[in-house]
């Protein structure tokens, strides 16, 4: 995860600055035209990618050719391990993807993997996946499925970097064109494809390139210190040129002195691949240039970070924000600019400003945005209700939440961008919380000096489905989740709450960003609205978890949820006996001892539960509470690695009030021969889960059939370092419940600050290099 940038703090995010105030003049920025009627953008429920691990800086793709759905994400250096999770039922629920044994309830990813400093993924159009994780600021572990992550191959080292460390936030992207175009016409002298591209920070001068026809064994494909190290890159399936953009300066070397007109600025480089692939670029040889995108005169651009995509009409666009000079709030917003490959990428759209345009949206950071069919574009980022520097407490704390702008660009006859024209925008918040609290830190590995929160890293992105529906993974750190502490008044210092559950929310109304159509006649998740439960077909309880077999036991097939008279009723339907279903997977070599069968849901700013666990003799125990969390180091500091939801203790709950409670739950089975689900049944006392009431809503409900060797409450942090957790077998995946329509959750949550003890202050040891051209390495979490 990269970055403390400069050593400065990359304090994220874009400006419109009013002139007087800062004595610079203001971005050129263009009024953007006004949203076509009736064109409101909707969401459904987010999917919870996984109800036990959590990490930041998540990554979503989609395989092209099955629509299957892939997120990864790092959970720290300190663990040495990412996670990496695929969908095979269009993002509705998700199963880990590891390398070499399959995911056990013993351990799910083993570690060392080595890893956990920052992922990517991203896909060929045979479906191919590649994958890359960067482990301790040294080299690129990488592997690649073509499977949907039945079976995985890596390489740790010489990896991605190819046998030269060191490295840091690296990106891929991939080149293969469905028909390759004639050199004559345009296209690219490499001709054929697959071929990835690496490309990373080398630390000491900057963006580097390698390359490779398998995804596994990767050489050289520039020379050293090229300009663009960080920002997201964009590549064309015709000409084969690659595209990255960075901050530049007016000071920062011959061609950024060249095309900078002010201080600051937002430069291009160009790369054209020759017939092996390799790469030159345009800021190499006697006479280097970029290409000028922006005058950024009030602050840096390239701030976590800027990100680069193209249509399908070869249209490129960039989504970026400032980190201004002044440090002042209201100046950071979020920018896109577009160009044409009429122009050879050369001449930009002014700027126009997609953040900031609710009432609720008023400081903003980690920008992504993502392109679809021609002239149409989704931008995303965090967004928080109140003008005050995201590193910094207040109180009441801020409220974050994403927020999207879909853009609509005129283009010509050819589908190319008018470059003259502003764009229409459609905003929207696509999230139905908020789902951070508080701060944002941007400092990189120096958050733990100030005692910043970084749970969520560095960014997050969106991509589209298909039907070009927008598909958002963020991390819901609202539920302010910390491992208890053994001294309540202690502040936190470098154990930080909330645990950050990976999230997916589906965009189910509103124009594609693939041809402006309405996607509300192909949504097929859930909606928002209230619903006592949901249902599906049989056959995903597989095990492994992707590639084998149903066990019947554990293969659930609805999730319902009732309250009435102070009780809330949880049911789960279940195609077999769940009595059988730890013999079934031992014959299959997971050494579970226990299952959990789980229904979490959030209410407010808490995840609470009901369970019913099957011990190895048969016995089952039925329970609710509060979820809890085992937190781990890393680089940045302590976060909630882990979500338990524990089992009743003997001990009064009041010496362990994480411990869950005793409820009243029956597990009946239709005689033989009869035929039909099983039926869970727990019977929650209401005050037990928070005391919701007919006016509540419990957001996110999903069922999870879980395989453990030990009692979730009993999670040490060494088991949980190990990663031996919990393993989710199957699971339904996600809608709201309430008996009457609910108002939204409010701005202001649990509490100021939870207290909290630091597990551990972690020596800050921040290196920090510099890059060529005086710009500074991010450092990994």
């Amino acid at each position: 995860m990269a970055r403390a940038h400069g050593g400065l703090i990359g304090l994220g995010v874009a400006a419109l600055i009013a002139a007087g105030a800062t004595g610079l003049s203001p971005l050129p920025t263009r009024a953007a035209a006004p949203p076509t009627p009736g064109s409101q953008i909707g969401f459904g429920v987010p999917t919870v990618v996984d109800p036990i691990h959590t990490n930041g800086e998540p990554d979503i793709a989609i395989n092209p050719k099955d629509h299957s759905v892939y997120n990864s994400g790092p959970t720290g250096t300190g663990t040495q391990r990412s996670t990496w999770f695929g969908s095979l039922d269009q993002g509705q629920t998700f199963r880990p993807v590891t390398q070499g044994t399959p995911p056990n309830a013993l351990v799910t990813f083993p570690a060392p993997q080595p890893g956990g400093g920052d992922t990517d993924i991203n896909f060929d159009r045979s479906g191919k996946q590649y994958f890359s994780d960067l482990y301790a600021l040294t080299c690129l572990r990488v592997a690649v499925t073509a499977d949907d992550g039945a079976t995985t191959s890596q390489n740790v080292y010489p990896g991605g970097c190819a046998g030269v460390p060191a490295a840091d936030r690296q990106w891929l992207a991939v080149y293969d064109p469905a028909t390759p175009t004639p050199v004559a016409q345009g296209g690219s002298a490499y001709g054929h494809g697959p071929l990835v591209y690496m490309e990373y920070n080398n630390l000491t001068t900057g963006s580097q390139w390698t390359k490779s026809t398998d995804g596994l064994t990767y050489t050289t494909a520039s020379t050293a210190g090229r300009f663009g190290a960080d920002g997201y890159p964009a590549i064309d399936q015709v000409s084969g040129k690659v595209f990255e953009t960075s901050g530049g300066s007016s000071t920062g070397g011959a061609a950024q002195t060249a095309a900078c007109h002010a201080t600051h600025c937002l430069l291009m480089n160009i790369g054209t691949p020759n017939a092996s692939g390799n790469l030159t670029f345009m800021d190499e040889g006697a006479s280097p240039k970029l290409v000028h995108i922006a005058d950024t005169p009030t602050g840096d651009p390239d701030s976590l970070f800027t990100v680069l995509s193209m249509d399908t009409a070869r249209n490129l666009y960039v989504t970026y924000a400032i980190n201004p000079d002044n440090n002042n709030p209201s100046q950071r917003q979020v920018f896109v600019s577009a160009s044409s490959y009429k122009t050879g990428w050369t001449v930009w759209t002014t700027p126009v400003q997609v953040s900031g345009l609710l009432s609720n949206d008023k400081v903003n950071v980690f920008p992504w945005g993502k392109a679809g069919g021609p002239g149409l574009m989704d931008a995303v980022w965090y967004g928080a209700n109140k003008l005050e520097d995201p590193s910094a407490h207040s109180t009441p704390p801020k409220a974050w939440n994403v927020f999207m702008s879909q853009l609509k660009f005129q283009t010509d006859t050819d589908n190319a961008v008018i470059t003259s024209a502003a764009p229409q925008i459609i905003p929207t918040q696509a999230t139905p919380h908020p789902m951070h609290y508080d701060d944002i830190c941007l400092k990189g590995t120096e958050c733990i000096l100030s005692a910043g929160n970084r749970n969520l890293a560095d960014f997050f992105v969106v991509t589209l489905d298909d039907k070009g529906a927008a598909q958002i993974v963020y991390d819901d750190t609202s539920n302010g989740l910390i491992q208890s502490p053994l001294d309540p008044s202690i502040p936190q210092v470098a154990d930080h709450s909330g645990a950050g559950v990976i999230t997916v929310a589906h965009q189910s109304s509103g124009p594609s960003a693939l041809d402006g159509s309405d996607v509300a006649t192909t949504f097929t998740g859930t909606t928002s609205m209230p619903m006592s439960g949901l249902t599906r077909t049989s056959g995903k309880a597989k095990y492994p978890v992707i590639g084998g077999t149903n066990v019947p036991g554990m293969d659930l097939l609805g999730s319902h949820m009732s309250l009435a008279d102070g009780t809330l009723t949880v049911t789960s339907d279940v195609l077999g006996d769940p009595k059988t279903a730890l013999a079934d997977l031992a014959a299959r070599g997971n050494p579970a001892t226990l299952l959990h069968f789980v229904t979490r849901w959030q209410l407010g700013n808490t995840i609470y539960y009901g369970a019913m666990q099957v011990n190895p003799i048969g016995g089952t125990e039925f329970y609710a509470g509060r979820a809890q969390s085992v937190d781990l180091c890393s680089v940045s500091a302590c976060f909630p690695h882990i979500t338990t939801y524990p089992e009743p203790e003997t001990a009064n709950r009041a010496t362990n009030p994480g411990s869950g409670l005793t409820e009243p739950g029956a597990l009946t089975c239709p005689a033989a021969p009869a035929t039909g689900p099983c039926q869970i049944t727990i019977r929650i006392k209401a005050a037990d889960v928070g005391t919701p009431t007919s006016s509540s809503l419990l957001e996110e409900v999903g069922s999870y059939a879980l395989s453990s060797t030990h009692q979730q409450g009993a999670t040490s942090n060494l088991q949980a370092q190990a990663d031996n957790v919990p393993l989710e077998i199957d699971g339904i995946c996600c809608y709201n419940f309430g008996v009457t329509p609910a108002t939204q959750v409010p701005e202001s949550p649990w509490a100021a600050l939870l207290p909290g003890l630091g597990l551990a202050l972690i020596a800050a040891g921040v290196g920090r290099s510099r890059r060529a051209r005086g710009r500074a390495v991010r450092s990994a979490r």
